[in-house]
Parts: structure tokens; sequence; C-alpha cells
């Protein structure tokens, strides 16, 4: 005989008659960290590529704080432009141009050609023989001035680097100086 639909109600109205059963979510697992890309440059804080034994934006040793030099081969001068690796190589014994002007600056010009806050003849970069560096900004003045470590220099006077000194030509373009001797005998250029 058919059960009433009352009957029906006390039958599933019985809760003892039901498992509960706690759902169990698993959580993927989470995805694998991404290759190492690099690590900010404790001293300009640019991004030095895994593996890198320096920085390529300063020269800067990786995981040391502070001006540690890192020497060039032949006692090179290298003048590290901020951003993107930019760089320029002075020889022991020559002179640099630093400007825009083509004629003048050769070296130097490709570098800064679009750079407006740069004079076409803003300084002279002298490295001497025994392994000194001296910067003169051009005897009528660069329009927008030259700086070491922020201080700004007198129109042909010359003034003398070290190892890890900031230059700016202008507002906008600036260098990290790198490859210096310790303090060579020599006086001035």
């Amino acid at each position: 005989m058919p059960q009433a639909p009352d009957d029906l109600d006390e039958e599933y109205d019985d809760e003892d008659d039901w498992d509960v059963i706690d759902p169990v979510v698993k959580a993927p697992p989470p995805p694998p960290p991404p290759p190492p890309v690099g690590e900010r440059c404790a001293r300009c804080s640019a991004v030095v590529p895994a593996g890198a034994g320096v920085c390529p934006g300063c020269l800067n040793p990786v995981g040391a704080s502070g001006p540690q030099a890192r020497r060039l081969a032949g006692g090179v001068l290298r003048l590290v432009f901020r951003g993107g690796g930019r760089h320029l190589d002075v020889p022991r014994g020559s002179e640099i141009r630093l400007g825009r002007s083509e004629s003048w600056a050769p070296e130097a010009a490709g570098l800064m050609a679009d750079e407006e806050t740069v004079s076409a003849r803003h300084a002279t970069l002298v490295h001497t023989p025994d392994g000194a560096a001296w910067l003169t900004e051009v005897p009528r003045g660069a329009s927008n001035g030259t700086r070491v470590n922020d201080r700004v220099l007198v129109p042909g006077s010359p003034v003398r680097l070290r190892d890890g000194d900031r230059v700016d030509l202008g507002p906008e373009v600036d260098f990290v100086v790198r490859g210096i001797e310790e303090e060579p005998a020599n006086a001035a250029p």
C-alpha cells in the first residue's frame, strides 16, 4: 500500500539517520617561485641580474655597501652614467671632453646628444699617467653648472676626483667615477 505523505515526512525528519560529512577542500599547491631576476644595488638601486658580481649601473660589488672601487684592467677610469649602464672609459694619460658638441667632445657627444641641460662644451676630465683624475668646468662656464658630490665647481679650476665621486653635469645628467687609484703623488694636472 502506498505511504501517505505524512509518513514520508516522519521518515525524513529523523536527523539521526543522516551522516554529516564535512567537506574537505584541498587548496592547490602554490606555484613554484619565479626564477631569481636579480636584486637591487645597495648603492644606486639599479637591478643587478642574478649571478652578476657587480652592479651594471655603478660597478659596485654585489652585496657591498659604501664606495668600494672596482679596478679595471690597465688602470682605466670609468664614468658610469645613471640609468641604462652607459659608461665612458678614460685610459691613463688621456683627457676626455664632456659635452654635446660632436666636434669638441667626440667621445661623450653620443651619450649626451639629447641631454639639453648639458652644454655643448661642458667640462674636461684628465686621467693622469699616475692614476689621478681631475675635472674642470670649461673656463667660460657651463650653462647649468657642474657639481662633484653636490659641491659646485668654479669654471677653469680643476677639482681632484676620488673613486665613487658623483659628478653632475647640470640638473639631469650624472655619473659615478670608478677605478681611481688611492692617493697618487701627482699634484695638479
